[in-house]
């Protein structure tokens, strides 16, 4: 079927779907990218944690490796996991929010098309 028989009305209801589904996959995206680093803080975290008080930290910034007090980098990195987490649930929760909003526009283009008589797979 060629664009030009897809009732106005369907391909008004495929864009929206559209416009759902590639949000879906940004916000999924970040959030994988999101988990990725919640697991990369504590795996430092760990590390940290055993090392000794005095060790030698180092972090970096930019191109450059600035020497730190190790009690100031777990501070750093616990506020960035806590700011992480905070988004990661925000993200999960849009996930959650666009997936019923798919699911509805889904069963609502079905619906219009079986209205004008189209059947798909």
């Amino acid at each position: 079927m060629s664009q030009q028989s897809i009732p106005p009305e369907v391909q008004q209801l495929l864009a929206q779907y559209q416009v759902l589904r590639d949000n879906y996959v940004k916000i999924d995206t970040e959030l994988r990218l999101i988990e990725a680093e919640l697991v990369e803080i504590d795996q430092v975290l760990d590390t940290l944690k055993t090392a000794e008080e005095d060790a030698e930290i180092y972090k970096v910034i930019g191109q450059i490796m600035i020497k730190k007090k190790k009690d100031e980098v777990i501070k750093e990195l616990e506020e960035r996991k806590e700011l992480l987490g905070i988004k990661k649930e925000k993200y999960k929760n849009q996930l959650s929010i666009l997936e019923k909003q798919i699911n509805e526009l889904d069963k609502k283009v079905k619906e219009t098309l079986a209205k004008y008589g189209i059947k798909i797979g």
